[in-house]
Parts: structure tokens; sequence; C-alpha cells
């Protein structure tokens, strides 16, 4: 969590001294005030765009809907879609200060535990068996034997969910209907048990 904090500071220290341009993700100008107030109060990152002048602002905890069908198809998952189980994905950008630091950065029962938890949730929400996903696998080696990390097939939900480096870990739950809800960067794990509840009362 340290670690996490850390970026979080980063971010905004780097926003704060070397650039001069704000903008949110629909591309509208916001003031520095306010950049620097959503991120330090509520759930929103930092983050430098394409454009080395312009910091981007991000809502950490996006929701909207999205054709299901293609996600499913590319994790193999089909038959849960027409079984109507939600989908639970969770995404490693790669090795980061946050997923690599900390009390639980190489706690193997931590590993397990998180895992054994998502498959209760997916159990408990109707949702499919969990999938982990990863952009870069530079440090997955550490959960060989508990968690099985399949690169993320053809760049589709880094292209449509995570598409900056968010720190540790990520997730999204997407429900059958298409609607999805999202956390990125670190979360807490009953998080996902929450997003799957909202969807499901949908």
């Amino acid at each position: 969590m340290k670690g996490f904090l850390g970026i979080c500071l980063f971010l905004v220290s780097f926003s704060v001294f070397s650039q001069t341009k704000y903008r949110d993700e629909m591309g509208k100008s916001v003031s520095k005030d306010e950049f620097q107030n959503k991120i330090l109060n509520g759930p929103y990152f930092g983050v430098p765009s394409e454009d080395p002048e312009v910091m981007m602002l991000i809502y950490r905890m996006p929701f909207g809907k999205v054709d299901p069908e293609v996600f499913y198809e590319k994790l193999g998952k089909l038959p849960d879609l027409e079984a109507e189980k939600s989908l639970m994905v969770i995404f490693y950008p790669g090795k980061d200060e946050c997923n690599s630091t900390g009390n639980n950065a190489n706690d193997r029962s931590y590993f397990q535990k998180t895992h054994d938890y998502f498959l209760k949730t997916a159990a408990k929400r109707n949702a499919a068996e969990p999938a982990y996903i990863f952009k870069n696998s530079h440090g997955l080696e550490k959960y060989q034997g508990i968690i099985t990390w399949l690169p993320d097939p053809d760049g589709v939900f880094e292209k449509e969910f995570f598409k900056f480096p968010y720190p540790c870990r990520s997730f999204v739950v997407i429900h059958p209907s298409g609607e999805y809800r999202a956390i990125l960067g670190e979360f807490p794990n009953n998080q996902v048990d929450q997003a799957l509840k909202i969807l499901n009362k949908n």
C-alpha cells in the first residue's frame, strides 16, 4: 500500500512541477486545482498522456456497457456466457513498485487465500472462475503453482478497460448483459464481490 501511495504522490508531484495542461478522459480541460483536488480527495489518477505536456485525470471506478461476446470468446468462456455467468478478470500490468513491495508482495499463502476468495465469490455471485491476465509477465513467477496467468488476448482488455499503466493490478467484471464495473489500480478483494453484486441487481 505504501508503494501505491508513493506512486500516487509521485504522479501528483509530477503534475504539479512538470506539466501545464490538464484534461479529463473526455479530453475536456480541467484546472490545475481541480486536477490536484480530485486526485487527493477522490477515486482518480493523474497519468501522463501521449502528449508530454498534458496530464490526464482518470476515474478509477469506471462502469458502462460493452458487447460481452468478444471478451468471453477471447478467454474461451463462451459456455459461461451461454450459462449467463458473469466474467471476472484480474489484470496485471507488469512488475511495478506497488506489486513488488509491501507485506504481501511475496506471500504465497496470501496469494492462495486471494485466489480461494475469488473462487468463492464467483460461485456465490454466479460468475465464471476468475481469469488472470497480464500485459507484461515480469514478476509473475511468484504465483507459480497457485494462479495461472495468461497474456491479454490480442490486447482486448487493455484497449477497452486498462489503457494506462495503473499500479499493482486492476479488475473488471462483465455481466452477460454487457454491463461492466471495474477498479483501476490496487483494490480490496471484496470490491470484486461488491461489483458483481451490483451487476446482478441490474
